[in-house]
């Protein structure tokens, strides 16, 4: 299921699959473990954990003897956050730079246009900020809890699962 999410998320199944083993496991593996584990190769596993660190997923937290074990520092939210934020700054805020120097070289239709879409990418910069907001602020409550503020602002209802209304914040 987590290399689905991995592909999902635009990261790849292998990535997926490879955080999924050491957030779930526990204890700190080596390569050889998580490359038996998930039935892929060394040369597969090694850039897939570089990738994962680099992302701060995952970190080595020691050694059995030459070999480095990696454990998962993330919980699967504080995933979602970082790869969102990621998103967001490595590729819509560069497409949002591209347009506005482009749209100075076309016709007033085009210029337009133009206009228009870098308004739709600088909504989807401000939502997605507003959610990554509201993941850092509301992260620390239970389920139950935020359960709870959603149903206070008529949220919750058209947010379960098999209903993709847009949620209306009162």
């Amino acid at each position: 299921m987590m290399g689905r999410i991995g592909k999902q998320w635009g990261l790849g199944e292998p990535i997926g699959r490879i955080w999924g083993l050491l957030l779930f496991e526990g204890s700190p593996l080596s390569q050889k473990e998580i490359a038996k584990k998930c039935n892929y190769s060394l040369s597969l596993v090694s850039p897939s954990l570089a990738f994962l660190e680099k992302m701060g997923l995952i970190s080595v937290v020691g050694r059995r003897g030459k070999e480095r074990l990696y454990r998962a520092t993330s919980s699967f939210l504080e995933a979602f956050e970082k790869i969102l934020n990621n998103f967001v700054q490595s590729s819509v805020e560069p497409v949002i730079e591209l347009l506005s120097r482009t749209k100075e070289a076309g016709s007033e239709r085009t210029k337009k246009r133009l206009e228009e879409i870098i308004n739709e990418y600088k909504k989807a910069v401000i939502l997605s900020n507003f959610f990554l907001w509201l993941i850092k602020t509301k992260k620390a409550l239970s389920v139950r809890q935020l359960v709870k503020i959603l149903k206070t602002h008529n949220v919750y209802a058209q947010t379960k699962k098999g209903s993709y209304q847009t949620p209306i914040v009162a």
